[in-house]
Formats: structure tokens, C-alpha cells, sequence
């Protein structure tokens, strides 16, 4: 609640989601694909400091008027596919580039020269310079308190005590702790961590996940947010952490109903709204309009290509789709 702002969870359609979900073989990713994450064999500092420098800068890609896409070795990516592309490209050329020491130093210029491609025209990551001053920021405390080790921030298997540590750090300062979930199941599914207990995890929240959460219903918002929402300005830091934080709450309730892990459940929420529940094409609508190889496929096999949550769905059910989808946060680092 916050001033006239109201976003509700619906507990009842979130038990009716965690049925669906339950019912679904999920198949998780072991984030071992070298073309955008370290091979298996690599040791544990290097490929820690590659995600935990990685998910740093792993926030909004594009905007409105200029995508981030390209084609790379003869291959089309977009947006976090592309970061992790060009990343592991870096990686392969220098595995010492994502130590702290040379993230200390890293300059705007060599942002710029790092995350853009030159086909089939130029295009450059946008605020490159937001993600240098991340990385320097992030760089400098590690060097200070975890001797440039981040296996070092979560030795301890206390969650609270990791989200604490981390959110020292500018990139990984978001209340919502979305990039501090996500770099968490990196770690936990490369087995650089121990396994963590389940009750400690919640899934990581972004622009995907809040539209998902918005159109099925388990959470709803009020009328002057939900007008809020329709006008597409940018809501302030205060409406973004007050509706991602409804929306992590609404799917904790989901994954405690459906006995599953947040983290795994991400993969699947995440891959869906890239996919299937995308903002402008939704496939309840339109239908599945995906060439070549779909990662949703790949992560529940049980597709006949329209959404898995199409028969629990209000907006679907409404043919609302369209006409509902997240807020507009544009200007942030959090995700």
C-alpha cells in the first residue's frame, strides 16, 4: 500500500497457478552452455567472478527506440542473450578481465567496445556508462572485504546474510534482490555454493515476471495503479519495489503450493515471458510465432505451442491480454 497504490495477492489463483505448475515436468538449466557461461572444468574463482560481474550489468538491455541485438559469428541474439554472448566471447579472449583487479579499472570506452555488435548495423549496449561505475563499485568492495574472491560473500549458508552483503554493492542494492537471487542460482546450479534450502529462495523479479503475475491474476492491482500502469510512465523507485515485491510474494506462495523451487521455477517464468507472454505478442493472441529452436520447449516439454497457463489465466480468459502487461521502469540497474 502506499498512498492511494494498491497491489492485492489473489492467494486463491495462486493456488490454482501452483496446480498447473505442479503438474509440469521442469527441466532446469545447468548454466553450462559455453556460448554464454564457463565451461564445467574452469576453476571456481575465475567462474564465479564471471557471473557475479556478469549479473552486475544484467539489467535492461535495450530501450523503446533502440534494441539490443545483432548478429554475432553468424548467429542472431537479443538482449540478455546478446550480454552473455559478448560476455563469454570476452571471456574466451581473456579470462582475467573479470577479475576485480582489472574490474577496478574498467572505463565507459571499453564498455562500449566490449557489448556492441557491428551487424546487421551498429548497436552498443545503453548505459554504458551506469555499467562501468557498477562494475568499478563492484570491483573495489571486492577487492576490500573478500580479497577480490565473491565465492567469499557466501560462505556462510545464511541467505539473509548474503542479500545483506551483497546489497553493499550499487548493483546488487535493489530491495527486491533481484540480480542477488539470480547470481545465487548461478552459483547454486554450478555448484560453486551448497545447496540452498528452498524456504530461503525467491525467484528473481523483473519486467517478465511482473507481466506474468499481472495477467494471470495473483496479483492486482488497484484502480489508480492499474491507470498507473495503462498510461506507461515511469513510476518511481517506491511503485516499481512496491509491485515486484507483491509479485515475489505471490510466487513464493506458488512454489510453496506446487513444491517447487523458486529458483526453478524462474527458468520456466523467465523463458515464458520472453516467448510466449511477451508484452507487444502475447500467444494466447496471437499464437506462437517462435522459428527454430524455443528455450520454453526446451524447459517444459508439455507445449502445443500456446502458454502453460493459458486455462488458469484472467487476461487470456478475457482476450485482455494485450491490454495488460507490467509498468514502465525504464531507468534502472536493478533489472
Amino acid at each position: 500500500m502506499m498512498g492511494d497504490l494498491e497491489v492485492y495477492i489473489d492467494v486463491q489463483k495462486c493456488i490454482e497457478v501452483a496446480r498447473v505448475v505442479k503438474s509440469l515436468n521442469i527441466n532446469v538449466d545447468s548454466f553450462t552452455n559455453t556460448e554464454y557461461y564457463p565451461p564445467a572444468t574452469d576453476d571456481p574463482i575465475r567462474v564465479a567472478s564471471y557471473f557475479f560481474f556478469m549479473v552486475a550489468i544484467d539489467h535492461r538491455t535495450s530501450r523503446p527506440s533502440r534494441r539490443f541485438e545483432g548478429i554475432v559469428c553468424g548467429k542472431y541474439y537479443k538482449g540478455s542473450d546478446l550480454l552473455y554472448r559478448l560476455g563469454m566471447i570476452r571471456y574466451q579472449e581473456d579470462p582475467n578481465f573479470f577479475s576485480a583487479d582489472r574490474m577496478e579499472k574498467v572505463t565507459t570506452d571499453e564498455i562500449r567496445r566490449w557489448l556492441s555488435v557491428k551487424k546487421p548495423y551498429y548497436t552498443c549496449i545503453w548505459d554504458p556508462d551506469t555499467r562501468a561505475l557498477l562494475l568499478r563499485d563492484a570491483a573495489c568492495k571486492l577487492n576490500m572485504k573478500y580479497s577480490g574472491n565473491p565465492l567469499k560473500i557466501l560462505e556462510r549458508e545464511d541467505v539473509k546474510c548474503w542479500l545483506s552483503r551483497l546489497s553493499e554493492f550499487l548493483a546488487y542494492s535493489d530491495p527486491v534482490a533481484k540480480k542477488s537471487f539470480l547470481l545465487i542460482k548461478f552459483l547454486e546450479r554450478r555448484g560453486l555454493i551448497g545447496e540452498v534450502e528452498s524456504s530461503q529462495l525467491e525467484v528473481p523479479v523483473d519486467n517478465h515476471l511482473t507481466r506474468i503475475a499481472l495477467r494471470v491474476g495473483i496479483v492486482v492491482p488497484n484502480e489508480e495503479l492499474m491507470n498507473l500502469i495503462r498510461a506507461g510512465v515511469e513510476v518511481s523507485d517506491e511503485v516499481d519495489i512496491l509491485v515486484r515485491l507483491a509479485v515475489r510474494k505471490a510466487f513464493s506462495i506458488v512454489c510453496e503450493h506446487a513444491r517447487i523451487r523458486p529458483t526453478h521455477l524462474d527458468d520456466l517464468l523467465w523463458s515464458l515471458g520472453r516467448t510466449c507472454c511477451t508484452k507487444e505478442r502475447p500467444v494466447c493472441i496471437y499464437g506462437c510465432n517462435i522459428v527454430g529452436e524455443c528455450p520454453t520447449k526446451y524447459i517444459v516439454s508439455k507445449c502445443d505451442n500456446t502458454c502453460v497457463f493459458i486455462e488458469v489465466c484472467n487476461a487470456a480468459k478475457y482476450g485482455k491480454s494485450e491490454k495488460i502487461y507490467e509498468h514502465t521502469k525504464i531507468n534502472t540497474w536493478y533489472y
